[in-house]
């Protein structure tokens, strides 16, 4: 029963239940609405109140003026449209009041019958909607406070997005000192706000920070809620003294109610956010500040980082020209000089005794550069280039297997300790991190106990990144310099096994790929194995390997046209086993001018093993190796093209006389006859004169199917020329090659009926020449002779025109 249905119902019988049903539907906290005609015939009280209008006023009015200015055109075509009779979707509009305030509302309408009446409901989602924009919001300045280095702004930044989005108009920020191991009994660094007037600010300015022993109160479980604390006005374990009275009060929150939201980083609580004034009539809940909540530990982590760097940079004269060590070794091209450069700033600037950088390759680890001071004896340090196995004792294996770094006071005490020099007292070993783990560690050694604090560990962490970066860089020309050689080498390559070879070698000895296999197109389309590495042929998966049509990741990247990046195939249901240790897979096409060529495709038996770095490094082979292969492709369409006729497929006379030579040797070789048959269409020029070229040209392809139909796939079947061919038949004699031709006329009346040209009476006219083994005969002799046999069958199957046929 529709609005307009209650109404009537109740006006006719005022007892009757639908009396109860419009007092319910005028109650309820959703607006509903009548409109006939263009007019609001009915709105429930509920809506009345959210407008200010009074039923009457409202009727006077166009619906549109409801709502604001920008979408009022959406209102009027939304009701026309309902108006006649065409059903509508939920749609969010902003409602004007009458006092001039707006509220976001959601309507659902619908037409009544075929009278053009319209009813709906209006909800309010204005805190549903600002709740929405405070999530966008949140996600979007996340990413820009995480870069910012000026705390003032970040934190401004904070506030400001509070008081836009989250229903609060005023919200302040108190940073407590960071430099104590516990902020939050430290002063009250910074104050800022925003949303407060002058006199506000002023006023806030006045008062004293509220002292570490009311924070705690502040922050106990009685008042959590959620990731905020809320303290009503009546249980504020303080007196009037903190804080400043708010200005707007709703159901549920008082003017001196407190909502605090903690700055939580890793020493702790760090500060705190307070925010009042609600903007409406709904009081902040635990799922409504959760934004801000994350906002503010967005903010928090965002300080945390900008005052370690803060720190960092108040060790520049500690540091002294390790601070430049980033722009010196961004100028070495050599692993090994910039590993040993950055040793040598580790001993020459920080003072200590010896610093070693050793790298992993695979399974072993390698001195790539050291420094040392004068106490350090030539023989008491390894040479640059020593390899070491990966497993084994040690601080630096230590360092490297946890990934940790370890500060030793006393080397004598540590039952890790493996070293040989009896001057080491202490020793750090800080893990140098790539983009796949550890890639190596620094060993700094000193001849002092203590010689280490966690000063020096931040530096030797900030030296190691700085190291990792320079590294990856050069890691990156590198490969880039790799990748190009490899471009030129299969450029040349003339093979496509040796493309593949090439390329799969690369991958293997450069990024250590040990397991990678190489799809091509095979018969039907279907893709098999052309280039393999690793075991895979164990499994049954070894080249000419035909990949299930539709299955396996490789099949997805194939049809998808796009890589496929898997940390964990166990986990992806596109996966097709190969390799039962495989845990992680990356799989890329091959593209040439938007066309497959293939799939490149590299697996690993650790998970996560491939990135984004894999995934460029191996896009940029793959175009390499479509490129080449497209151009193998290209190359042998070009031989072909040059050996083949263009209209029929058959091959052309330049093939015939490279192959006519060798036909004839073999011929000898072997003591075999071989036959040369000319072939000439009769009726040919009929068809021409009376049908055009183009039929002819059907003619001529229809011919050639029937000559390759009927001969061995050991013959030549050559287009002569025009409409004459020439059928070289190896090891045959001429009684053979005299059935061959019979066949070939019993066939030749199907090509009129084919292609159209039934009236024309067609025929072939055919000479035979059989070579004998060792014959001196020349070529030219031979083609004379067949020819004049041509000429001879033609004049002999047409009497009446045998003057047309002289041969000359």
């Amino acid at each position: 029963m529709n609005a307009g249905e209650v109404r009537e119902r109740a006006g006719r019988n005022p007892s009757d239940d639908a009396v109860r049903a419009l007092r319910m539907m005028a109650g309820i906290p959703i607006g509903v609405f009548e409109i006939e005609n263009g007019k609001i015939t009915y709105a429930n009280d509920y809506l009345l109140s959210r407008s200010g209008y009074s039923i009457e006023e409202i009727r006077a009015l166009d619906p549109a003026e409801l709502f604001v200015p920008v979408d009022r055109d959406r209102v009027r075509q939304a009701l026309s449209e309902r108006a006649r009779g065409v059903p509508g979707q939920p749609t969010t509009y902003r409602l004007a009041a009458k006092d001039g305030t707006e509220c976001v509302v959601e309507i659902v309408s619908h037409p009544i019958g075929d009278g053009g009446r319209v009813e709906g409901t209006a909800r309010d989602i204005t805190s549903e909607a600002r709740l929405t924009e405070l999530h966008r919001a949140v996600l979007e300045l996340g990413a820009v406070i995480l870069g910012e280095q000026d705390v003032d702004h970040i934190l401004q930044l904070v506030l400001d997005t509070i008081t836009e989005y989250s229903g609060f108009r005023r919200a302040v920020l108190t940073l407590y000192d960071l430099s104590v191991p516990v902020p939050l009994d430290g002063e009250a660094k910074k104050i800022l706000s925003s949303g407060l007037t002058l006199e506000e600010r002023a006023a806030l300015q006045g008062q004293t920070p509220m002292p570490p022993q009311d924070r705690r109160r502040a922050f106990d479980d009685a008042f959590r809620m959620g990731s905020a604390y809320y303290i009503p006005h009546d249980r504020a374990p303080w007196g009037p003294e903190h804080g400043l009275s708010g200005t707007l009060a709703v159901d549920g929150w008082h003017v001196d109610d407190y909502l605090f939201i903690p700055l939580r980083g890793s020493a702790g609580i760090i500060g705190l956010i307070s925010v009042d004034d609600p903007v409406d009539a709904s009081a902040p809940t635990a799922l409504s500040i959760e934004p801000v909540a994350s906002l503010a530990n967005f903010a928090a982590l965002a300080v945390e980082r900008v005052h370690k760097l803060n720190q960092l940079r108040t060790q520049k004269d500690i540091l002294r020209g390790l601070s430049r060590l980033g722009e010196e070794i961004s100028q070495i091209q050599d692993r090994g000089e910039l590993c040993a450069a950055a040793a040598r700033r580790v001993c020459d600037d920080l003072g200590h005794d010896y610093c070693g950088v050793w790298l992993r390759d695979r399974d072993e680890i390698v001195l790539e550069g050291w420094g040392a001071k004068g106490t350090f004896t030539r023989s008491e340090i390894p040479s640059r280039g020593t390899r070491r196995p990966l497993e084994g004792g040690g601080l630096t294996r230590w360092a490297m297997r946890y990934v940790e770094p370890v500060l030793v006071d006393d080397v004598a005490a540590d039952p890790r300790h493996r070293g040989t020099r009896p001057s080491v007292r202490s020793l750090a070993a800080v893990p140098i991190l790539g983009r796949k783990g550890v890639r190596g560690a620094l060993d700094i050694e000193s001849e002092k106990l203590a010689a280490f604090g966690e000063l020096d560990l931040e530096v030797f962490a900030s030296l190691a990144s700085q190291l990792s970066i320079a590294l990856s860089s050069l890691d990156r020309r590198e490969t880039l310099s790799r990748v190009t050689a490899l471009g030129q080498r299969i450029a040349t390559s003339t093979e496509v096994n040796e493309v593949l070879a090439s390329a799969l070698d690369y991958l293997a000895e450069h990024f250590h790929y040990e397991l990678a296999t190489v799809f091509l197109p095979g018969d039907g389309d279907r893709l098999e194995i052309r280039g393999i590495r690793g075991p895979y042929p164990e499994f049954g998966k070894g080249p000419g390997w035909v990949l299930p049509s539709g299955r396996g990741i490789v099949s997805w990247v194939a049809r998808n046209r796009r890589f496929a990046l898997v940390n964990d195939v166990k986990a992806d249901p596109r996966y097709l086993e190969a390799l039962p240790e495989t845990r992680s897979e990356l799989a890329v096409p091959l593209l040439f001018a938007d066309m497959l060529v293939g799939v490149l495709n590299v697996e690993s038996p650790a998970p996560s093993f491939f990135d984004d770095e894999d995934r460029v490094v191996l896009e940029m082979v793959a175009n390499y190796v479509a490129t080449a292969l497209s151009n193998l492709a290209s190359q042998q369409t070009l031989r072909a093209q040059a050996l083949r006729d263009p209209l029929t497929g058959l091959f052309n006379r330049h093939h015939f006389n490279s192959i006519v030579g060798p036909e004839m040797s073999r011929s000898d070789r072997h003591a075999r006859p071989c036959t040369i048959m000319m072939v000439d269409v009769d009726g040919f020029r009929a068809v021409n004169n009376r049908f055009g070229h183009l039929k002819g040209d059907e003619v001529l392809q229809e011919v050639a199917r029937i000559l390759l139909g009927q001969t061995r796939a050991s013959d030549h079947v050559i287009r002569y020329g025009g409409d004459e061919f020439v059928i070289l038949m190896p090891e045959t004699e001429e009684k053979e090659a005299s059935l061959v031709a019979d066949r070939l006329r019993q066939h030749m009346p199907l090509v009129p009926r084919r292609t159209g040209v039934s009236e024309i009476a067609m025929g072939l006219s055919i000479g035979i020449y059989t070579r004998r083994p060792r014959e001196s005969s020349s070529l030219e002799s031979m083609l004379e002779e067949v020819d004049r046999r041509l000429y001879a069958d033609k004049r002999a199957r047409n009497v009446e025109r045998a003057d047309d046929y002289k041969h000359g």
